[in-house]
This record gives structure tokens, C-alpha cells and sequence, in this order.
């Protein structure tokens, strides 16, 4: 039996080892296909129809999305997202329907998001121009009085600054050595003229010639004809002369004074006629195309608060100044009441029609004759200028006066309509027709700004109706349902999800347009630092600390100077600065948040167009939650989110979507996030709490 079972052990143990080796490899390739199925993530559903139909059902069910990732799409409404297992939210199936630059919103939601639309119109539209200056003398009412001939000023009549004069009024009494010798050779003159009349013809011409010259001597030396009569008839005895203002106004400068001794051209007076004046004002290069001569100008002055005064464009300096990039423009003043005084501050507009291709018409000398060399006088027939003698000519002839029936009328809308990127326009347009409110997405190209509104060159016919509030609403809907918005032309994101795979790259410092001087941007240095403050602020609940630092914005933006910005960097920044000097009353929390969004959108600009000098580099962050959904974007320091828009309430809610490097930096490279604490749930992204 021993011996029987001496057999059987080796071949049970062979059996034996051949099963354990088969329940081995069954396991090893179970655990296999186990950990693949479980390591595989969900795949991302493509971007295509919400829901698929098998052509029998007459609807397809009800689907459901991520609002961290709206491109995720599952009939499961208790599934998780496969991406950052967030609860999924029901698909809003009305949204645009199948044209991804629509957008349609409920009766409610278009009442809650204040949507307000205009009709794009066809007119002339007035763009204001805003002049600050000083009021001068006119120089061609201004007389000089000198001495013509050396002497002593025996008596000073306008001895004080400010004495009003008349044409003809004595102004001083003079005693010269060669006046009185003048006066001797005139007599001697004319006694040798009356000797020769019985002389030869040769002695009589020249005694005449030379009793002409002693006349003419003594009108050069600023005798009337009266004087002069006076003098050769023996009735002028004085050994003193008395001068006499050639023109009515106000001594506005006295050189000499009693007793003084003159020489020939040295100053005594100055008499300027008041009751004409020039506006001297100071244009940047944008604004000179909005100007033309002949254009009419109302100005205040602080002496006479409430009141406006009249005048018209009577030059514009043809040099641009290399330093200030601005450009000299005078206007003609009538101030014959005497109210308005040389040196006085003024701040002037000027109001100029723009047509379609940017021309600005200017008809207010149509029909009306105008000098050539002193365009200040204007007649309404054809004289002659009272100041050259030269012949008037027709206005048109100087190419002042534009005719409005000869260009095209632009097609106009409110200023309020237009999204900017710094490189696109974007307006949203009310689609006619829907069930519900439906708008789409339009890139347009625009012309000159005029006051308040935009002349359009193309992307908007006549009678279409624009968005011109709530269109940012729109546009963060848009964003978030992964459509073509104005920030991302291309669509997707809906706010770039959680940021698993590192920090995107800093954007490229050569896309941004940075037509401006070195010291403009450095002077925005303290507008970004208050708006930093304030989204800190913000983000701590500190409602305190947000005003004091939205107060410091206003002051930081303020203080800019745009000296030599051009074209659209010019206009982002002013329409940038109007949102930060806006000052509106803020005694909630949530008053603050919806005014930092607005403070947001005006720092992006300013960051994309000019971005920021020093050494800090900053993060734009995006929250899809803010605002019902709707979404918001700010800028912080640091990569760690600090959410101004929920503050404690959900402080890490958001995503890191872009680096802001100073300009002198460059491009970064990614963020290691390797080096970032990834185990806590302050990561990137809701907490989920």
C-alpha cells in the first residue's frame, strides 16, 4: 500500500502543480482586464448633437452637463462628470438650438440679465471733441509804441497797467534835441521854396524837393498831417510832442516812465483792443481729423460758472509737437462786452458731423466769403479784409465747407452695443422670428467714434436690432455653453475646467498691440496694484477694504496722462478709464462684487492691450458658478484661486486660464505643478462642500 502510494505522490503533485500554475494565470489576466477597466476614464463625449435619436422616438431625452465642462453629454442624471465629479445639471436644450453663434434665453432670463435692444439707424451722428486752453490777446488788435526819434519823456498820461485808451487819446509828451532841429529844417525849408519861386527852374525843384523830405521826416517821426501843417506855419512853438494812441483798447504793458531817457525803437506802451480775443487750445493727434476751420466752438470759463460763450475754429496749427503730440488750434472770440479777460482757463467742445467713411462735414461757412490770410473775418458778401485789403473769397473755394448730399450716410449704433477685445468688435444681434429671445453673435467692423455712438463699416444692415445692454450677459452664456463668445472666437472651454494637466502658458507678449510710450505703462502700475487690492479684498469678504481700494483705483486713473497714444490704444484706454472713474454708491457686498466685474473687464483690457511693467506676474482665473451660472473672470496674484465673487462661501471655486507676465519678463514657461500640493482639496477647483 506504502508502496502504491510512493507512486501516486509524484504524479498528484504534477497535477497539482499544472492547476495552480492555470488558477495563477486566471487571475493575473483577470486582475488585468480588472485594473484596465477601472483605470480607463470615461471617454469626452464629442461636440456634436445633444442627444441622439434612433429616428423612431419623435424626441430625444433629456441630457445632462458639467458646469465646470459643458462639453460633457450623458443621460444620466445621477452620473458624476467623468472629469471632476461634479454633479450634472440639465441640459437647456433652447439655447441656440443648432447655430453655435445663437444664444436664446427665457422671458425670464432676458428680464433678470436686462436685455435692451435699438435698431441700427442711418444718420449723421455728432462726435464731441473735448479742448482744454487759455484765452490770449489777439495779436492782430495789439499796437506797440516806440520811440521814432531819441528824446525824454517829459509826461507819462497811461502811467498804470489797465488804463482804458481811445483811438486818438494822448498818451505822452516827448522833448527831443533833433525833434526841435527837425522842426527848424522844415521852416528853412519852406522859406528857401518861397525865395526860389523867382529863381532858375532848377533851384525851384530843388528847394521843393528838399521842403518834401523835411515834411516826410517829421511824418516819420510820428507827427499827424495836422502837427506837421502846424509846425511848417510858425503856430507850432512847443518844444515838446505829444503822442497819440493809434488804436482803442487797454494798456496792457508799460516800458518807460516819466523822466526817462529814449532812444529810436526803444518800447513805451503797449495797447491791446480786448474786445477780440483767441481761445488757444490744445488737440492730440486722434482728434485733429474731427476738426476743421470754421467749425463754431462753445467754451466755459470758471469766472462765469453756468454760462457759454461762442467762437469758431480760426486755425489749426499744421505741426504736431514732438514732445506734447498735440497741435495748436485758435478760435476766434468776440468779446465786446469786455467780460471775458486774457489768461482765463477755459474747457471747449467742438461738435463735428461724421460721415460713412469718416469724412467730417462742416457747412456753417457754406455761401459765406472769407479772407485768406486772416480768416477771423467773415462777411456775408464779397468786401474786402478790413486788416490786409486783400479780396474775400467764397468759403468752399478753401475746401472748409463740406456738402452732405455728396457722401454716404453711415450706419449708426449706440457705443453701448459693441463688445471690445482689443483686436475684435463684437455685437449681438436680436434674431426676428423665435419663439423665444434669440440672439447671435456678430464680429463688426467699425469707423470713428462719434459721442455715443459708432459708425459701422460693416457686419449690420439697417433696421437689424442690437444688444446694447445685457450684452456681456450674453456673451458669459455663451462662453459657458462652449460657444463661439468674444474672449474665445473658437468656442469651447466654458471656462477650462479644472486645471489637472499644469497652468497654461504665459500669452504671448508680441500678440499684444502695445502702441504706447514707456511711461503711459508704467503708469498704470498703480492701477492694476489697487484692483489687485480690491479682488483681495473681495475674496476676504471685506466690503471695508474693497471701497477704500476701488477708491484708490479711481485715483490711480485719474492721475494717467494718455500723452501719446494713437488710434484704438487711445480709445480702449478711455473707454477703459470711464468704467474706473465711474463712482457708484456701494453699501452691500453683493453691490461690490457686480461693480468688481465691471472693474474686471476694464483691467483685462488694459492688460491685453498694453500689459504691465515690474517684476509681479499675474493670473486671470475664471468661475463658471459666478453670477447664477453666468460666469466671471478676474485677475489675482498668485496661482492659489481666491474667488472675489463668493468669497469664504466658495473662496477655491475657479481656474487658473491665463499668465500675465510683466512685459520685461517675457514668456514663461508652464508652472511646475508638480512642485503645487495636489493631495488637499484646495486644489484648483470646487471643493465640492
Amino acid at each position: 500500500m506504502s508502496a502504491l502510494n510512493e507512486k501516486a505522490m509524484p504524479i498528484i503533485r504534477w497535477i497539482w502543480q499544472r492547476i495552480s500554475a492555470a488558477v495563477a494565470l486566471v487571475l493575473i489576466i483577470s486582475a488585468l482586464v480588472l485594473g484596465y477597466r477601472v483605470g480607463t476614464p470615461a471617454p469626452e463625449p464629442e461636440l456634436t448633437d445633444v442627444a441622439q435619436s434612433d429616428g423612431d422616438d419623435d424626441a430625444s431625452p433629456q441630457m445632462y452637463t458639467c458646469s465646470m465642462h459643458p462639453a460633457v453629454r450623458l443621460p444620466d442624471p445621477d452620473a458624476k462628470c467623468p472629469i471632476c465629479f461634479m454633479d450634472l445639471i440639465p441640459v437647456e436644450e433652447d439655447a441656440g438650438g443648432g447655430n453655435p453663434m445663437q444664444m436664446t434665453l427665457s422671458e425670464d432670463a432676458k428680464i433678470m440679465s436686462q436685455v435692451e435692444t435699438a435698431k441700427v439707424g442711418r444718420f449723421f451722428p455728432s462726435a464731441q471733441i473735448r479742448l482744454y486752453g487759455n484765452l490770449v490777446y489777439d495779436e492782430t488788435s495789439v499796437a506797440r509804441l516806440t520811440a521814432y526819434f531819441p528824446g525824454r519823456i517829459d509826461r507819462l498820461f497811461v502811467n498804470y497797467i489797465g488804463v482804458s485808451v481811445q483811438e486818438g487819446d494822448h498818451l505822452a509828451e516827448l522833448y527831443s534835441p533833433d525833434l526841435l532841429a527837425a522842426f527848424e529844417e522844415l521852416r528853412q525849408a519852406k522859406n528857401s521854396f518861397e525865395n526860389s519861386l523867382n529863381a532858375s527852374a532848377f533851384l525851384r525843384e530843388t528847394a521843393g524837393q528838399t521842403l518834401t523830405a523835411s515834411r516826410e521826416k517829421l511824418r516819420l517821426f510820428g507827427l499827424t498831417q495836422e502837427q506837421v501843417e502846424q509846425v511848417e506855419s510858425g503856430e507850432f512853438d512847443s518844444d515838446q510832442l505829444t503822442v497819440y494812441a493809434p488804436i482803442g483798447g487797454v494798456v496792457t504793458h508799460l516800458s518807460a516812465r516819466e523822466g526817462d531817457y529814449l532812444k529810436t525803437g526803444d518800447p513805451i506802451a503797449t495797447v491791446s483792443d480786448l474786445s477780440r480775443l483767441w481761445l488757444d487750445l490744445e488737440a492730440y493727434e486722434s482728434q485733429l481729423p474731427l476738426l476743421r476751420w470754421g467749425m463754431p466752438v462753445t467754451f466755459t470759463v470758471e469766472a462765469h460758472p453756468g454760462e457759454t460763450f461762442e467762437g469758431r475754429v480760426s486755425f489749426i496749427e499744421p505741426i504736431v509737437d514732438e514732445h506734447t503730440r498735440t497741435a495748436a488750434v485758435r478760435v476766434a472770440v468776440d468779446n465786446t462786452d469786455l467780460r471775458l479777460k486774457p489768461g482765463m482757463f477755459s474747457t471747449a467742445v467742438v461738435r463735428a458731423k461724421i460721415a460713412a467713411d469718416g469724412v467730417v462735414l462742416s457747412d456753417e461757412l457754406a455761401g459765406r466769403w472769407v479772407s485768406p490770410m486772416h480768416p477771423t473775418h467773415i462777411s456775408d458778401t464779397p468786401s474786402v479784409c478790413p486788416v490786409c485789403s486783400m479780396d474775400m473769397v467764397p468759403a468752399e473755394s478753401l475746401g472748409v465747407v463740406g456738402d452732405s448730399s455728396e457722401v454716404e450716410i453711415p450706419l449708426v449704433i449706440p457705443r453701448t452695443a459693441v463688445l471690445f477685445t482689443g483686436v475684435r468688435s463684437v455685437v449681438y444681434v436680436s434674431v426676428p422670428d423665435q419663439e423665444q429671445p434669440t440672439y447671435e453673435g456678430r464680429v463688426v467692423t467699425l469707423g470713428p467714434r462719434a459721442g455715443e455712438f459708432y459708425t459701422v463699416r460693416s457686419g449690420l444692415k439697417e433696421g437689424e436690432e442690437v444688444v446694447v445692454n445685457g450684452a456681456f450677459r450674453i456673451d458669459s452664456a455663451m462662453q459657458i455653453s462652449a460657444k463661439p463668445s468674444m474672449m474665445m472666437p473658437e468656442g469651447g472651454g466654458g471656462g477650462g475646467g479644472h486645471n489637472h494637466g499644469g497652468a497654461p502658458k504665459a500669452a504671448a507678449m508680441g500678440d499684444m498691440n502695445r502702441a504706447a510710450p514707456e511711461q503711459f505703462i508704467e503708469d498704470l502700475t498703480p492701477i492694476y496694484s489697487a484692483y489687485l487690492d480690491a479682488q483681495e479684498r473681495l475674496a476676504d469678504d471685506d466690503l471695508g477694504g474693497f471701497i477704500d481700494a476701488a477708491a484708490r483705483l479711481r485715483e490711480a486713473s485719474e492721475s494717467v496722462k494718455p500723452i501719446g497714444l494713437l488710434g484704438s490704444s487711445l480709445g480702449i484706454w478711455r473707454r477703459s478709464a470711464a468704467i474706473l472713474d465711474d463712482n457708484p454708491s456701494i453699501t452691500a457686498i453683493d453691490a461690490a462684487r457686480v461693480r468688481f466685474e465691471e472693474l474686471t473687464l476694464a483691467v483685462l483690457h488694459l492688460q491685453n492691450q498694453f500689459g504691465h511693467t515690474g517684476q509681479e506676474t499675474m493670473y486671470a482665473a475664471y468661475c463658471p458658478m459666478a453670477f447664477d451660472f453666468e460666469g466671471a473672470k478676474w485677475i489675482q496674484r498668485g496661482t492659489e484661486i481666491n474667488n472675489p465673487y463668493f468669497g469664504s462661501e466658495m473662496l477655491r471655486c475657479g481656474d487658473i486660464q491665463e499668465t500675465m507676465p510683466p512685459i520685461d519678463a517675457g514668456v514663461t514657461d508652464e508652472i511646475d505643478m508638480g512642485e503645487m500640493d495636489m493631495s488637499t482639496d484646495e486644489h484648483k477647483g470646487h471643493t465640492n462642500d
